[in-house]
């Protein structure tokens, strides 16, 4: 029997994560074991979950971390905390993914279905209804890492791609074993990226069409915050000299990815209020970056 364990990181949101966790435990078949990894929340979710849920550190677990070690460290943990049991898959989300009926059910058909696969994953859905493009992509350049999402035509039946997020992916724990633990050190961003380059050893991912998940989140390709661009600008340099090598093309890409970060404060109105912390933070993270400077740097923290 296929015993599934679901890891799901929060930080500072009370009534997501709440909402989060009820769409795990209210699923037909659901995950034998829930990790819940709170990242030192400060907004009342732990009193919160403790009155609402029964953790009875069995089937039911929660975890808080002394301080906000960011997402990255969060999975990695959680990961760790999962392969502790007897699980033979784990899945893991943000505490803005809500789990729609029947997801686990159509996973573990999946399962059956396709037992050397190894990575399993559902579509992500937003709340207006249609696909969430950043989190099932496919690599177009295989040295620049370059990405794009699958087409729309392709998720009216199951498929397969190259690069997941951590929103609704499932491992096998032999996958697992065998490639190790996120980087911890990425903080936020990217980690997921690397992560799956790492998978991808594997072969390549199954998106199940019959297993949905709906992603609350205000994040679009517009609207961004300086401190969160200093990861992203650092962890994409360090993931693609990790797998492709500090040369030419590659440094030539990374100065590319940094003018473009730059030329679109221009392009987008709503970016010119934060000009210079953008700027530093894209000149920040490059060098970092460069340099392979990891962990969480005090200057670029939630706000």
């Amino acid at each position: 029997m296929n015993k599934i364990a679901c890891v799901i990181v929060t930080y500072n949101r009370e009534k997501l994560m709440v909402e989060a966790l009820r769409s795990v435990l209210s699923q037909e078949q659901a995950p034998e074991y829930v990790f819940v990894v709170d990242n030192a929340s400060t907004d009342g979710v732990a009193e919160t979950l403790h009155q609402t849920f029964d953790f009875d550190q069995s089937h039911l677990y929660y975890y808080r971390s002394p301080e906000n070690l960011g997402g990255s460290a969060g999975f990695s943990r959680g990961i760790s905390l999962a392969l502790e049991t007897d699980c033979n898959w784990v899945s893991i989300s943000d505490d803005d993914a809500i789990f729609q009926p029947g997801y686990f059910v159509a996973l573990r058909r999946a399962i059956e279905r396709h037992p050397r696969q190894n990575v399993f994953s559902g579509s992500v859905l937003l709340p207006n209804g249609k696909h969430d493009a950043l989190h099932r992509e496919m690599i177009i350049n295989g040295v620049t890492l370059t990405t794009r999402p699958v087409d729309e035509a392709l998720y009216g039946k199951d498929f397969w791609y190259d690069i997941f997020s951590f929103v609704g992916v499932l491992l096998s724990r032999e996958m697992l074993e065998r490639i190790g633990l996120p980087e911890k050190n990425y903080f936020i961003r990217f980690d997921d990226f690397e992560y799956a380059l790492r998978a991808r050893k594997s072969g390549s991912f199954l998106n199940v069409h019959d297993a949905q998940i709906l992603h609350k989140t205000n994040y679009t390709r517009t609207s961004i915050a300086p401190w969160k661009e200093y990861y992203v600008m650092r962890n994409r340099i360090v993931s693609l000299f990790k797998y492709s090598g500090k040369n030419l093309k590659t440094r030539w890409f990374c100065c590319r990815f940094l003018c473009r970060k730059l030329v679109a404060i221009g392009l987008f109105r709503n970016r010119w209020g934060q000009a210079f912390p953008l700027i530093r933070a894209y000149l920040s993270g490059y060098h970092d970056g460069f340099q392979g400077h990891l962990g969480r740097n005090l200057n670029y923290l939630p706000r």
